[in-house]
């Protein structure tokens, strides 16, 4: 699987299709190590501004995350409003030596190639609600596709589950949990390319997004598919659906 300028140039020519429809005023670029403190600022001011801490939490990383996916070990696009950062999502391209989420779904040695992380990506509370997170989403599913990527994998909060619930809206679902940084549990969240699995109805279920980080019986019957909601106003709570393939 290429990786530096290669990936770059790969990943370059499919910026099109994410700055096709953004929203007034944003454009979108590569970014690259000259970008370094401007990304680095940028993820420290949203996690400043996260509703739930354990939503992103720095220790979990491994590694330098900036020089990582701004230099030779992944791709990184930004959308921007009058020249400054408003969003980005990161794509990891992990070489033969480094931490591979793969080794955590039990991937062959031989497949450990063809992974790619789906890193991050953060959102400018003042431009949520825009769709950009999906749009970072599908941009870096071609990307890795592209590149030759099978396997596309990274980690998430449980408690965070509108990132997993997007995730899984684009065919990215968790498949077990696992700890992270000592005492984080984080949902394994991968896509195949080869494979699409049709969910199995007669095995659904639900549990409580609250109750699913002590739930980890509930991957030994299958993954989570996503996110639902039962109730309105107040009342509204929100569930991980799960269940087996097909």
């Amino acid at each position: 699987m290429p990786r530096g300028d290669a990936a770059r140039a790969v990943a370059g020519a499919r910026l099109a299709g994410l700055a096709r429809g953004l929203p007034d005023g944003l454009t979108v670029r590569m970014m690259d190590l000259d970008d370094s403190k401007r990304l680095g600022d940028f993820r420290v001011r949203v996690v400043a501004t996260l509703e739930d801490p354990d939503h992103y939490r720095m220790a979990g990383e491994v590694g330098d995350f900036v020089a990582d996916h701004l230099g030779d070990k992944g791709v990184t696009a930004g959308i921007f409003r009058d020249g400054r950062l408003v969003a980005y999502g990161a794509l990891g391209l992990p070489g033969p030596k480094d931490p591979n989420r793969g080794r955590d779904l039990d991937l062959p040695e031989e497949e450990l190639s063809l992974v790619a992380h789906m890193s991050s990506a953060m959102v400018d509370p003042a431009e949520r609600g825009r769709g950009l997170h999906h749009r970072l989403i599908d941009w870096r599913l071609e990307v890795a596709e592209a590149l030759g990527c099978r396997h596309l994998v990274t980690t998430v909060s449980t408690r965070n589950h509108r990132s997993w619930g997007h995730l899984a809206g684009h065919g990215v679902y968790p498949k077990r949990m696992l700890r992270v940084g000592g005492d984080l549990v984080r949902l394994l969240v991968h896509r195949d390319f080869q494979s699409t699995p049709v969910f199995d109805t007669a095995t659904a279920g639900l549990v409580a997004i609250e109750a699913l980080a002590g739930r980890w019986d509930v991957f030994e019957r299958g993954h989570v598919w996503g996110r639902v909601s039962l109730g309105e106003g107040n009342e509204r709570c929100w569930y991980a659906l799960h269940g087996r393939a097909r």
